[in-house]
C-alpha cells in the first residue's frame, strides 16, 4: 500500500483544523492508473472505472463514515458503471477466493451510482448521501447502517470495486482498490467543520486527476 498525493492533502487539510495523527497515519490508497483486471469484460477505454485513489474517514462523533474514489476519468462516462464498497466489520469473508483474490474481505457491501443513488444491505442512502464532482465520488454512510460485526467502528476494514452493470458477476470488476488487500479509515479530527471537510474533498479529487495526467504513468 503507497500513500498518495491524496494523502498529502488530507495532511494538509488535518493541519488546518489543528489535529496531530499521533498515533493514526492517514491510510488514503492509491491504485495504479490503467491496471484493469485481465477477467474484466467491459472496455479498457472506460476511465471512470480506473481507480486512483480510495479513502474512508470515520468521525466517531457523528457517528459517520465518508468514502472517497477518484476514477482516471469523470464518473458516468461509463453509463452502466458503478461502485462497490466492501467492508468487513469484523466477520468478512474472502468472497472473491475462487477467483485468486483472497485478501479482500467483507460482509457488508456498500453500492454508490454515478445518478447520486445508493444503498447498503438493499437499503437506500438519504438523498444526498452521494456526491460527484469531476473524476470524485463521495458517499456519506451513518454508522447506524454499518453495526458492528466484532470490529471498533474505527477498525472495519475497506476494499473498492467498480463494476460495469452490463456484464454479470466477476467479470464485471474492473479493478480492485488495494488489489487484493484491504485498508482501514483515518479518524476526522473532531473539530472540523462539515464544510472544511468538503473543501478538503475537493482538493484531493484536483490531486487524483493531476497524478492521472502526470507524464510516464
Amino acid at each position: 500500500m503507497r500513500l498518495s498525493a491524496t494523502s498529502l492533502g488530507l495532511a494538509a487539510l488535518l493541519g488546518l483544523s489543528g489535529w496531530s495523527p499521533a498515533s493514526h497515519a492517514a491510510t488514503s490508497i492509491s491504485d495504479p492508473l490503467g491496471d484493469f483486471l485481465s477477467t474484466f469484460a467491459g472496455s479498457t477505454a472506460s476511465a471512470d472505472l480506473d481507480v486512483l485513489s480510495a479513502s474512508v474517514f470515520y468521525n466517531p462523533g457523528a457517528d459517520l463514515f465518508t468514502l472517497v474514489a477518484t476514477m482516471a476519468g469523470d464518473i458516468g462516462s461509463t453509463s452502466t458503471g458503478f461502485y462497490v464498497w466492501g467492508v468487513n466489520r469484523g466477520a468478512g469473508v474472502a468472497s472473491f477466493a475462487a477467483n485468486g483474490i483472497t485478501g479482500v474481505r467483507f460482509d457488508r457491501v456498500i453500492l454508490l451510482r454515478p445518478d447520486g443513488s445508493g444503498s447498503i444491505g438493499g437499503v437506500a442512502l438519504p438523498s444526498g448521501s452521494v456526491s460527484i464532482s469531476g473524476h470524485t465520488i463521495t458517499g456519506v454512510v451513518s454508522g447506524s447502517l454499518l453495526e458492528s460485526t466484532g470490529f471498533a467502528k474505527q477498525d472495519y476494514t475497506w476494499n473498492l470495486w467498480p463494476r460495469d452493470g452490463a456484464f454479470s458477476g466477476f467479470a464485471a470488476i474492473s479493478d480492485f482498490a488495494p488489489d487484493n488487500a484491504n485498508f482501514t479509515a483515518t479518524p476526522v479530527p473532531e473539530p472540523a467543520s462539515a464544510a472544511l471537510w468538503l473543501a478538503g474533498l475537493g482538493v484531493l479529487g484536483g490531486l487524483g486527476r493531476l497524478k492521472a495526467r502526470r507524464p510516464g504513468r
